[in-house]
């Protein structure tokens, strides 16, 4: 229908469907235009509390209500089922404008089909990619698995020591699903160095001196954090010079920081703004 009601449009502008059969539920992925959605179909045991043996449309994503972006895109895999044997699946969407880095999203479900059955979100995780994946200086970190009892997921994000309009810090989580409930297990970062900067500059903006203790060395240096960090705080030009084992200094624009490694993490040790 989609064909002849449209064919003035492209062809990969037209409708389209995919399903991805995962006994006793079916996935459906629909395409139209520049946008994609998931739509679960299965059998719940009961319908208003009486034995059900007729499929019902049990849930969807819920990230075109989340994300009004001109383009989305959707990849649907299959996922290792716990010993309960329910239905597992991943959808990864790809979020887009008209020009500029990407934004990406992953969520997985798992549908239940007991009494009036449910479709449970087990992960979401949301982040950003970088119109190449290369910056100078950091290195995207992991791949998309999504086979066997772990499963890992890469992102990127924005952070207040990216150096133009890319995401340079990322990282890759790792998940276990061999069980009946997921849990978390790793994450991993491409610049641990730095990470403690970008996480103590983005709590300094909020006041949150707490928060920026758990980055720092010592509570002087959160504390002039606070103090004086400025908000919407931009790298602009970055320079790493290694200073010992373990010792770095990072310098942005006219400010500077000093990180340790210290007991297997890096801390912020020293920090001015002139």
């Amino acid at each position: 229908m989609s064909a002849d009601i449209n064919a003035s449009w492209p062809e990969e502008n037209r409708f389209h469907s995919q399903v991805l059969d995962l006994s006793p539920a079916l996935v459906i992925k629909m395409t139209a235009r520049t946008h994609a959605r998931f739509f679960v179909f299965a059998i719940p045991e009961e319908n208003s509390g009486k034995p059900n043996r007729i499929w019902h449309s049990v849930g969807s994503d819920e990230e075109s209500a989340q994300h009004d972006v001109p383009q989305s895109y959707l990849d649907l895999y299959p996922l290792h089922r716990g010993p309960s044997g329910n239905t597992r699946f991943l959808a990864k969407f790809v979020l887009s404008g008209c020009a500029g880095s990407v934004g990406v999203a992953y969520d997985a479900r798992e549908w239940n089909p007991k009494g009036a059955g449910d479709l449970d979100q087990i992960i979401k995780q949301a982040g950003s990619f970088g119109l190449d994946g290369r910056v100078r200086g950091f290195p995207q970190i992991g791949k998309l698995r999504t086979e066997g009892p772990a499963i890992t997921l890469p992102y990127c994000w924005f952070s207040p020591i990216d150096t133009w309009d890319n995401p340079s810090l990322c990282a890759v989580d790792t998940y276990d699903i061999s069980g009946d409930h997921v849990k978390f297990r790793t994450r991993a970062y491409n610049r641990p160095d730095l990470l403690p900067i970008a996480k103590a500059i983005e709590y300094a903006e909020q006041r949150d001196y707490p928060a920026v203790l758990a980055y720092c060395g010592s509570s002087e240096v959160a504390l002039k954090l606070v103090r004086d960090i400025e908000p919407q705080f931009f790298a602009g030009d970055l320079q790493v010079t290694r200073t010992g084992v373990g010792k770095e200094r990072v310098e942005m624009e006219s400010t500077y920081f000093e990180v340790e490694k210290r007991a297997g993490r890096w801390l912020v040790v020293a920090f001015n703004a002139e």
